[in-house]
């Protein structure tokens, strides 16, 4: 199972998403990689400092992708895929060998039209493969008291790809990256820790559907 994270703009959470989503599933006892594909190292650093038993490779080439990629899928239960900013000829590429791919979306306009492009390239992969990757959309760095978040989910499903569960704002997310570690590690996180379990079992829902 290949999980990439994907969209046309930085900053919409695609590292921290992969680096929890990736770190939830070691903890539960499956055997985990992360591809880091993002010219930054973000979520290679993170997963350094985190000292977890998760193996990264760094595969930032559509070559390298293709080339390599299907080999690291069979040795692994799930991979998680980091993907670059910008929808270039990497992002394709993932697109290409993904069974299941996360748009994250944050609250703006520009992350809107960002995940329209992304799902437009989403699109045009699965024509090529007559099916795969199934595409979502993961409404992020939500603020339901604020009209841009309102504004957003009730936008998403427009957008003609299933949302997930939308994941709030929460300074503790944002911090855990500088801290070199997950939310749910730090004291005080359980309200959070228990959102983001709703949203990775969402997650594993949708892969055993992938899957079956």
């Amino acid at each position: 199972m290949l999980i990439v994270l994907a969209n046309s703009k930085g900053g919409v959470g695609k590292t921290t998403i992969a680096v929890h989503l990736a770190v939830s599933q070691a903890e539960r006892g499956r055997r985990i990689a992360l591809v880091d594909c993002d010219a930054q190292d973000a979520s290679t650093r993170w997963l350094k400092d985190l000292k977890d038993d998760i193996q990264v490779f760094s595969l930032k080439t559509a070559d390298d992708l293709l080339e390599q990629m299907p080999a690291i899928v069979r040795d692994f239960e799930v991979v998680v895929a980091d993907g670059p900013a910008g929808l270039s000829e990497v992002t394709r590429a993932l697109l290409l060998v993904a069974d299941m791919a996360l748009l994250p979306c944050g609250p703006s306009g520009l992350d809107l039209r960002a995940a329209q492009d992304a799902i437009r390239v989403v699109r045009q992969a699965q024509e090529i493969r007559k099916g795969p990757p199934r595409a979502f959309l993961v409404p992020n760095k939500i603020e339901t008291n604020q009209r841009l978040s309102r504004e957003l989910l009730d936008t998403a499903d427009s957008l003609g790809v299933p949302q997930l569960q939308p994941i709030k704002k929460r300074t503790a997310i944002a911090d855990s990256y500088g801290q070199g570690t997950v939310v749910w590690r730090l004291p005080g996180t359980k309200e959070i820790a228990d959102e983001l379990n709703e949203f990775f079992k969402q997650v594993a829902e949708y892969e055993k559907e992938v899957t079956s």
